[in-house]
């Protein structure tokens, strides 16, 4: 699964920081080259009761790292001019009207409105029954904009770069990327990252696993990529995933703790995760083939017949696009895991097709059989 960051996004996550660390001048000037506001204020409820509190300074402080559409924009300052005139601060209320981008926006767009501004500021007693907007108060007017500009700001927690940063030292040490017992400098490749361990001896038993039932037995197991989930096929068709250190099944998935378990018509033969450990291939005596969401347990793809014997090897390709599988019917093939469909087909061998997987690159395939042969295959 690929995730796709917008560079705006990335933008923002650095002016979080650079105003959280009270550098004012460079947050300024990267906004101004960059054309990219923040847009995200730390407490939504209290950015909408500061307006309907009418608490403007605050209010126009923070609608300033706001991208908000000139039109609300206009709204508010609009109703913020005449709420100082109504408290007869009518310099403020000028300064506003005259020196402000959305007032000088609302003075090219709705010459009208603006006019009606000014005659309103030139007046020595305000009206609020006559100035305020038809059936409109100032409490209800302010609720109007309150609701207008929630729509346009998100939340965002504090220090959002570096949790983020965090996480990802944390995950790259999990998948065993960087040395959990050594510092980490944060400008440094992966391949200058080396950690030596002395030769040893597998002594260490972390569990015995006995399968459930009886006359049933592991066929074949699998362990994934990134460590987490070991994975047995048995006999009578289940697949299961235990944890490795306690040997007992894994209920922290929600199928598993319902006793959904995946399953297949046939005896299960051979398993295969995907690169990213997000999926899981299962080929059966019965010839078929299945694509599992590991997660939820859901089966995404089934491929029924692949051969027309049992299954005894599956691969995914490097992508995951596509699945590499040999047979007792003596055959290798390559199928189209989005379409299902057969990509192609590799014959030679005069029995069993034990094994088959794809060089480094994959650009090759190479299948082991009983024949007493190894052969290896330009995959296109």
């Amino acid at each position: 699964m690929s995730i796709e960051i917008e560079s705006e996004d990335v933008i923002r996550l650095i002016l979080q920081f650079l105003k959280e660390n009270n550098l004012q001048e460079t947050s300024k000037v990267l906004e101004e080259e960059t054309a990219v506001k923040i847009n995200t204020v730390e407490n939504k409820d209290d950015f909408i009761k500061k307006i309907k509190e009418g608490e403007w300074d605050t209010v126009l402080r923070s609608v300033a790292d706001l991208k908000i559409p000139s039109r609300k924009l206009m709204d508010l300052y609009e109703h913020v001019v005449l709420e100082l005139a109504e408290m007869r601060e009518l310099g403020a209320a000028r300064t506003l009207l005259r020196q402000t981008e959305p007032m000088f926006i609302l003075k090219q767009r709705h010459p009208e409105r603006y006019l009606r501004l000014e005659h309103i500021l030139s007046r020595s007693v305000f009206d609020p029954k006559e100035n305020y907007p038809l059936g409109m108060t100032k409490e209800k007017r302010r609720q109007v904009i309150a609701q207008a500009l929630s729509n346009e700001v998100t939340v965002v927690e504090s220090s959002r770069l570096m949790t983020l940063l965090e996480d990802c030292i944390k995950w790259q040490q999990h998948q065993g990327l960087l040395p959990l017992d050594s510092e980490f400098n944060l400008f440094r490749s992966l391949d200058q990252v080396e950690q030596t361990e002395d030769d040893a001896i597998t002594n260490i038993k972390y569990a015995e696993i006995k399968m459930p039932g009886k006359n049933t037995y592991a066929e074949c197991t699998a362990f994934s990529p990134n460590g987490l989930y070991l994975v047995s096929g048995s006999v009578d068709g289940f697949i299961e995933v235990w944890n490795y250190k306690t040997g007992k099944l894994r209920k922290d998935l929600k199928y598993q703790a319902e006793e959904n378990l995946m399953a297949m018509d046939q005896a299960i033969l051979c398993l295969n995760f995907s690169a990213d450990s997000e999926f899981l291939a299962s080929g059966s005596t019965d010839g078929k083939i299945t694509i599992w969401k590991l997660q939820t347990g859901y089966c995404t793809r089934r491929f029924s017949p692949a051969h027309s014997q049992g299954v005894t090897s599956v691969c995914f390709s490097k992508d995951s696009s596509e699945i590499l599988s040999c047979s007792f019917d003596q055959t290798v093939k390559i199928h189209n895991v989005k379409t299902g469909k057969l990509v192609k087909s590799f014959e030679g061998h005069s029995s069993f097709v034990n094994s088959a997987i794809y060089n480094i690159d994959h650009t090759k395939v190479i299948s082991a059989s009983s024949d007493e042969t190894i052969k290896v295959k330009e995959k296109k």
